[in-house]
């Protein structure tokens, strides 16, 4: 299970909430988390026509994943208390993201959270008060939890060549490839392990090319979307599979006037802190 779990605040404030070494500050996690402990949710959507017996299945939405947890605030004096509880109702913000990161067996993966409601002090808090429950509960805006990127670089030289790079996803979530390289006349990307191609416009600048659909798909130094536009419609379409191991997917540049480089980036998403 977790081994421990630490946060790092949108001030800079440093907290470890969980695990066997306690705590560097007098603030700890006393339950909750369930939200963390299980894949982010979704709600799947269905349409129904008039006099359709049942309903037709659509897209399953991946929503945004909230935590509700309580916390254990306590000082030696009074003193000490109040610092405490005023500087945990200070690291948490409706407008900045905390980074909380948990380490177990599988390793270390973060998550980024913010309120989603005020922090509600559990039972009364009199002048003489030195430990409190508050309870919490904090979004995620992106609901998975990240263990990095690896990245993978091909460097054929000046010129035209074909070539492959090595790409995996161990993880269980899909992945969407991100693609960054120097100026050439023309770039082929693969679509994922689909076999098809996707070929860039002449690009004369720096570039990078982020595959997922619901983001604008490709950049250009000074250019904006003005390089999405010359794509006319083309686009990709697929992602790589969870659990897919070590594959050669074909990559090709053609006149390159300056020592070509590509850089495809594997961002590493996980449902939960293990698995």
């Amino acid at each position: 299970m977790i081994d421990s779990i630490s946060m790092v605040g949108w001030n800079g404030a440093r907290y470890r909430l969980g695990g066997p070494s306690g705590g560097v500050r007098d603030v700890w996690i006393q339950g909750g988390l369930d939200g963390l402990w299980v894949p982010a949710p979704r709600t799947p959507t269905r349409t129904s026509r008039a006099y359709q017996h049942g309903s037709t299945p659509k897209v399953t939405k991946i929503e945004e994943r909230l935590l509700d947890f309580a916390v254990r605030i306590e000082g030696r004096t009074r003193r000490d208390f109040e610092r405490a509880f005023s500087e945990w109702m200070a690291v948490w913000s409706f407008d900045q993201d905390n980074e909380v990161t948990t380490r177990t067996g599988d390793g270390r993966r973060t998550i980024r959270l913010r309120l989603d409601r005020t922090p509600k002090i559990a039972g009364r808090m009199s002048m003489q008060t030195t430990r409190i429950d508050l309870e919490m509960v904090v979004v995620a805006c992106w609901p998975y939890l990240t263990s990095g990127t690896k990245v993978v670089k091909w460097e054929p030289g000046v010129g035209s060549h074909t070539g492959t790079v090595p790409i995996s996803n161990p993880t269980d979530v899909p992945l969407w490839l991100k693609f960054e390289g120097t100026p050439a006349t023309k770039w082929i990307l693969p679509d994922g392990l689909s076999g098809r191609m996707v070929p860039l416009r002449p690009q004369t600048t720096g570039w990078r090319v982020q595959t997922r659909q619901d983001f604008q798909t490709i950049r250009a130094a000074g250019a904006g979307f003005e390089v999405w536009k010359a794509m006319r419609g083309v686009s990709f379409l697929h992602e790589i599979p969870p659990r897919t191991p070590r594959t050669e997917i074909p990559v090709e540049v053609q006149g390159s006037a300056v020592p070509a480089e590509l850089r495809v980036h594997m961002p590493r998403y996980h449902e939960m802190p293990w698995g």
